[in-house]
């Protein structure tokens, strides 16, 4: 083999070489960016269920609100019925 030969032997090796890094540096940016998607999607998917839990809270209060003021109505309905009877009675 003669220098020159041995000249573009190397040359084709720190070309290869730096081929080689080009493709680990894009394989590193394409896996950052795939993390960073995915804990975007995280980050969206927590924030959704979060939001749907305290509004099934809120509603559930609500619900819970709603069921004390009939609860008290019905009470007072019932002892409104039991003073008419007892007034019929006598």
């Amino acid at each position: 083999m003669d220098m020159n030969e041995t000249h573009i032997d190397e040359l084709l090796q720190l070309e290869r070489q730096k081929l080689a890094l080009q493709f680990a540096a894009i394989e590193t940016r394409i896996d950052d960016k795939i993390k960073a998607s995915e804990h975007r999607v995280v980050e969206a998917v927590t924030n959704a269920i979060t939001s749907a839990v305290m509004d099934l809270k809120r509603d559930n209060m609500a619900l819970q609100a709603g069921l004390t003021d009939l609860r008290t109505e019905l009470k007072q309905d019932i002892l409104r019925l039991e003073q008419k009877l007892d007034n019929q009675v006598y």
